[in-house]
């Protein structure tokens, strides 16, 4: 038994074409990681933190007890992007099941890489809906954690309505952590108006953010590079290779 008092779930918001890119891979690894390493295919604490467990056939949440079979799952996060074609893309992968598309917020014309345009004019827009959206994973939760934010710094939805939500967030919910992992974007970007979301959007994240985990695109970008060279790709198996002997994200590096 646990004790339902100990903070535990988080709620991840994956915001922006590159949130929602990354938080994609995220929910495949961490489904990977914990195949890997349970004790056979049982809904477990370690995935409580992350999704619901439900009913495979009327969709109803099943109560908690430790180690049961797994019947269904459900992420929980909220999946936000200013275009539909990421999001339209997420729900038709094979990750789609795992996500409630009542959780999807989108809109059609994008935040043209405009900081001001995602935090002045999306966030107010979509205020009371962005509340609505979160509320209900929040009720869904014993014992909540964390909001885990996943987005950009270039762009202009990742950094401003990103930045926005964060607020919110911390205004709404002010006894609730607030972790962010945020890309940066690299020296030579073609977005010309990154420096400038980026300068904008670190004022915000050191206002409102608990945590900011940095992420260097260009160091994204050379690990990719490295991985598709056949000659490099043993050397990086190797370098994120377990102490065990196994490597928990060998199947991803083909």
């Amino acid at each position: 038994s646990r004790d339902r008092s100990m903070p535990r779930e988080l709620i991840t918001i994956q915001i922006g074409q590159c949130g929602n890119q990354i938080g994609c891979r995220f929910w495949d690894l961490a489904l990977r990681e914990h195949a890997q390493h349970s004790k056979g295919h049982v809904f477990d604490e370690s995935l409580s933190s992350f999704f619901r467990h439900v009913d495979a056939r009327t969709g109803a949440d099943i109560p908690y007890t430790d180690d049961v079979p797994i019947s269904s799952l459900k992420a929980r996060a909220v999946l936000v992007d200013m275009e539909q074609g990421v999001l339209n893309e997420v729900s038709k992968s094979s990750l789609g099941e795992l996500f409630d598309t009542r959780q999807f917020l989108s809109d059609v014309s994008g935040s043209g890489n405009n900081w001001a345009h995602g935090h002045e004019v999306y966030g107010p827009q979509y205020q009371e809906a962005l509340l609505d959206m979160i509320r209900h994973p929040v009720e869904q939760c014993d014992s909540l954690q964390s909001f885990f934010f996943m987005h950009s710094l270039g762009g202009g939805t990742g950094s401003g309505l990103g930045t926005y939500i964060l607020r919110l967030l911390q205004d709404t919910y002010p006894e609730v952590y607030r972790f962010c992992t945020v890309v940066f974007p690299s020296a030579d970007d073609d977005v010309i108006t990154s420096p400038y979301n980026s300068v904008l959007a670190l004022r915000e994240l050191c206002e409102h953010a608990d945590c900011v985990l940095p992420v260097d695109n260009q160091a994204l970008i050379d690990m990719c590079a490295k991985a598709r060279n056949p000659k490099n790709a043993a050397a990086l198996k190797s370098d994120i290779t377990s102490t065990d002997g196994t490597s928990s994200s060998a199947s991803l590096i083909s």
